[in-house]
């Protein structure tokens, strides 16, 4: 016997969900969270950029009386996130030092009548004992705290207000409270619920996995070249440069623009006008390059963003995967590229020693060489990353970053052991790889010099090999194994007992490699889509944006546009059915869109030019759906690894199932679903889709529909 319906269920979510936000269905985790936050509990979310984070509050805001309140860090977010709320219908605002004094009382009166369901404000504000006066006088349903690591990791240093935030549990005891944030560890997640006192919240950590970024770790060598050379090659597309200081994002800025490539600097010397003008400035597609410092980025609400280079070494592995994280918030395909130069270490050992406490010192000299050995792995980085987050990839190699696509060269490295043993013995005292590598090479250096090291056997043995290259030579025997690391702020190269079996012939060495030179590419456009359709959709967003004064995500996403592009709709019922169109942009600017789809279909029959982009049903193109599913992929990762609609990618797992190929369906559709589609079915038969997907509702999408039909087909035969 079934129990009573939960909160989700008793709910409108799914309606809501689909008229103010075009979705019919969840992505991981959110139903969960929503379903804790309908409930009334306090959650903590840890979800991976691009996985929904701001719907876990924006759909509660809708389904419950009352206002829900959203802490956020950054006026440009506020704004962003208003401007985007509004174009979907939803009566959402902000209080900033931006608005005038007539703008704020405006927003007061709102608040007062009860007409906002949103209400955007900045730690400051809300820790503030006058502005919590007024909230007081309101009915709060929600308190929503959005990058919530800050209370954590650099509340102390960056927003102190963060830290005063139990300010809210004390002032409305029964309003629940959701803390989300794209990065956390076990200990920053234990410290945010610590700090924000909150009440045995549910907790919720989805997988910092995200297969549309692909990872790469160049050697850096004449850095300014190895950009260029990449930009050329990605004109249009958006991207991030990021440096380590203000001077070195000065300069890039303006060698980029010299040579001919559009480009702002970002950095916290900036007048803040500046800094807001120049990040509207991205987000409105005016400039696509944003070099900067580590002060731009967080919160960045740019879907597009198809690049993002670090140009020097950041500080910690949370960091990069912090920045590498504001790429491909839309699921397409983008680059994370980091230069890399052991050099660089000086430079984060600089601000590191700059720390006041010993203690963060200590930890911080710890994630640099984790992010040293990130850098220097020969294992899949993706693999990497996630076990420092406490994940584990399963399969083991994720098939996309350098290390997977280009394995290195594995060789007898004995030899190479023997020299390097040699050297560390002969010279005495411990010192670190660089100096190691020196003397290897026969520098006259006054350091060797000094020390009497150019008299040692081994001063010079290494001449034939670059100081990098010694380098990498000495990291890969220490993580294997055969040499050891000590020391805290200096760390130096020891011997260990394996180093002295291969001393002595009794041990045998494995080292490794690059090949070359890893490209630095992305793969092709996916297929299932008219290309030329999708630009000229693009184009017709990019005018309505610049109408409305709002950036041209906030109307369409490229993913909607290109599954608009691969369905072709014609009637305002076909365009209601693909994700991300809500009631209220189709209202707006459905007829525009449609009536470009129907211009680009009849000059396709005129010229009876095929549409470009590729198949989608193609065997080929089958083939390669089938393969990844059959690593586990799900059917929005495929569509987002082969840059594919959804739907596009459903007709073909269809297709493989009409086929006669082995599916489980139990993976593609839950069984309570399964049953009412085929209830449905026998109510409707099986002819007309849309029919049963008006039968069965939002919460059923046509994929499921789809699966579940040409399963049984096949079955009953």
């Amino acid at each position: 016997m079934e129990g009573p319906p939960d909160a989700l269920e008793r709910s409108d979510a799914y309606r809501v969900l689909k008229r103010y936000f075009g979705y019919t269905s969840f992505l991981p985790h959110q139903e969960g969270i929503l379903r804790a936050v309908l409930e009334g509990r306090d959650v903590l979310a840890v979800v991976a950029t691009g996985g929904g984070k701001s719907l876990c509050y924006q759909l509660p805001a809708l389904l419950k009386d009352g206002l829900t309140v959203v802490v956020s860090p950054l006026i440009a977010l506020m704004k962003d996130q208003v401007d985007a709320l509004r174009e979907c219908g939803v009566a959402a605002a902000y209080l900033n030092s931006t608005l005038s004094y007539d703008e704020r009382v405006r927003i007061e009166e709102k608040l007062r009548r009860g007409t906002l369901s949103l209400l955007y404000i900045s730690p400051e504000r809300v820790v503030q004992p006058g502005f919590r006066r007024i909230l007081q006088g309101l009915t709060i349903s929600l308190v929503a705290i959005d990058e919530a690591h800050c209370i954590s990791q650099w509340g102390h240093e960056f927003r102190p207000e963060y830290r005063q935030l139990a300010l809210i549990k004390r002032t409305f005891p029964a309003t629940p409270v959701i803390a989300l944030t794209a990065t956390a560890t076990a200990a920053v997640r234990q410290d945010i619920c610590e700090q924000l006192h909150l009440d045995r919240p549910a907790e919720f950590v989805g997988s910092f996995l995200r297969r549309n970024l692909h990872y790469r770790v160049i050697p850096k060598s004449n850095a300014y070249a190895q950009l260029v050379g990449y930009l050329s090659g990605h004109r249009g597309d958006s991207g991030i440069v990021y440096c380590t200081s203000k001077k070195t994002v000065e300069d890039l800025a303006q060698k980029l623009n010299r040579d001919g490539f559009l480009a702002l600097p970002y950095h916290a010397g900036l007048d803040s006008r500046v800094r807001s003008r120049t990040q509207d400035t991205f987000i409105r597609d005016a400039v696509r390059i944003i070099v900067a410092t580590v002060a731009f980025g967080m919160g960045i609400d740019k879907p597009d963003v198809r690049f993002v280079i670090h140009y020097d070494l950041p500080q910690t592995l949370e960091q990069y995967y912090q920045e590498t994280g504001r790429a491909g918030r839309d699921g397409e395909k983008s680059d994370c590229i980091l230069l890399y130069s052991r050099g660089d270490r000086a430079k984060v050992q600089y601000f590191i020693e700059k720390k006041s406490s010993e203690a963060e010192k200590r930890v911080a000299r710890r994630k640099l060489e984790q992010l040293i050995e990130f850098c220097e792995s020969s294992t899949c980085r993706v693999r990497m990353l996630l076990r420092y987050f406490g994940e584990e990839l399963s399969p083991p190699s994720c098939g996309t970053c350098d290390n997977c696509l280009e394995p290195r060269r594995t060789f007898d490295g004995t030899e190479i052991a023997q020299t390097v043993i040699a050297c560390v013995s002969q010279i005495g005292a411990p010192f670190g790889a660089g100096y190691i590598a020196d003397v290897l090479r026969g520098a006259k250096s006054g350091k060797v010099k000094a020390r009497g090291h150019t008299a040692v056997p081994a001063y010079g043995s290494g001449r034939g090999t670059t100081r990098e290259q010694w380098t990498e030579y000495i990291g890969e025997l220490v993580r294997k194994g055969y040499l050891a690391v000590e020391g805290d702020r200096y760390p130096v190269i020891v011997l260990n007992e394996r180093s002295r079996e291969i001393a002595g012939g009794r041990l045998n060495v494995v080292l490794s490699e690059r090949r070359g030179a890893p490209a630095v590419r992305r793969a092709s456009a996916g297929e299932g889509y008219d290309a030329a359709l999708f630009a000229l959709l693009k184009d017709l967003r990019t005018d309505l944006s610049r109408e409305e004064g709002i950036a041209p995500f906030m109307i369409f996403s490229d993913t909607t546009l290109r599954e608009m592009a691969a369905v072709m709709p014609r009637t305002r019922e076909d365009l209601l059915a693909i994700r991300g169109i809500g009631a209220h942009k189709l209202r707006k600017y459905g007829d525009a869109f449609l009536a470009a789809i129907r211009e680009q279909r009849e000059t396709r029959a005129e010229t009876s030019a095929p549409p470009q982009g590729g198949t989608a049903l193609s065997p080929d193109s089958i083939a390669e759906t089938l393969a990844l599913y059959r690593r586990g992929y799900t059917v929005r990762e495929i569509a987002a690894a082969r840059e594919m609609a959804e739907e596009t990618v459903g007709a073909q797992i269809e297709a493989i199932i009409l086929g006669g190929e082995e599916i489980s369906l139990d993976d593609l559709v839950i069984h309570a679903k399964k049953e009412a589609i085929r209830d449905a079915i026998a109510r409707c038969g099986h002819e007309n889709l849309r029919l049963l997907k008006s039968h069965l509702g939002d919460r059923y999408s046509y994929n499921e529909i789809r699966f579940v039909r040409a399963w049984d087909a096949v079955r009953t035969e």
